[in-house]
């Protein structure tokens, strides 16, 4: 009878859990020391806007290590650090209070749960949050937000039947969307997943509406031109069309001739 391991797997799999109950106390030791004082201590109010009054309380010590504007604002000597409180100022596109809560998410948690909502605007969520991210230099969450909004607008590409089709369909990604993207730094991940919609809308949709959107902004252009590489670089001619590679996906799609 084959259990589906060897004798090696077996006496591996022991030295790991010998290892794991050798490295226990000094691994207790370390959370102890390092990671557990960060929920403890002194505490500090954000309030974002006039309109949230109460408040959130948030562990100083947490915050001003995962972020250098909360550091500065609290640790700097300035009023804000004497009264262990500070208002953030709304910004539209960046600070909002769903914006807040999702930055607190990552802080505390390392992770994002978004409550249910249609993909624009998850995806609008999703910009508000990272560009938030950005602001307070807080890091770690790029890639994964960049994923996210590419699996909400490769499922609507599912429905549009982009493989063999065109339709009228909108996507889930907006100018807004792209105006927004635009303003984060460069090499940014959801920079470039936005820069990748509106290459393969144009190349393959025909609609060039994002392109002159991200035109809009010289300094996305960089991204745009990664996009066109990858395209540029996987043309082929087939007997009915041209085909290229998805920037996006990394499929293979088609393009009519009057695209060009």
């Amino acid at each position: 009878m084959s259990f589906g391991f060897s004798v090696g797997d077996l006496i591996a799999a022991i030295e790991l859990a010998n290892k794991i109950r050798k490295d226990a106390p000094s691994l207790f030791k370390a959370i102890s020391d390092e990671i557990l004082p960060l929920y403890r201590g002194p505490q500090v109010t954000i309030h974002i806007g006039s309109t949230n009054h109460e408040g959130y309380k948030l562990s100083k010590a947490l915050i001003c290590k995962q972020s250098p504007y909360f550091a500065a604002t609290f640790e700097g000597g300035f009023k804000e650090g004497e009264e262990q409180s500070m208002v953030l100022e709304e910004i539209d596109g960046v600070v909002t209070i769903q914006s807040f809560q999702m930055l607190v998410q990552w802080l505390y948690h390392q992770r994002i749960i978004i409550g249910e909502s249609s993909r624009e605007e998850t995806i609008t969520t999703i910009l508000e949050f990272v560009r938030l991210a950005d602001m307070c230099g807080v890091s770690g969450m790029e890639a994964p937000m960049a994923e996210r909004i590419k699996e909400h607008v490769l499922a609507v590409d599912f429905a549009r039947g982009t493989s063999t089709t065109r339709d009228n369909t909108s996507p889930c990604i907006t100018l807004q969307h792209i105006a927004s993207a635009a303003l984060l730094p460069r090499g940014h991940p959801v920079r470039g997943v936005l820069a990748a919609v509106a290459v393969r809308e144009f190349c393959h949709h025909n609609d060039r509406k994002f392109m002159d959107k991200a035109e809009e902004y010289p300094d996305f252009a960089v991204d745009l031109l990664k996009a066109m590489k990858i395209i540029f670089k996987s043309l082929a001619r087939t007997k009915r069309s041209i085909t290229f590679k998805d920037p996006l996906s990394g499929g293979i799609l088609n393009m009519e001739e009057d695209d060009f």
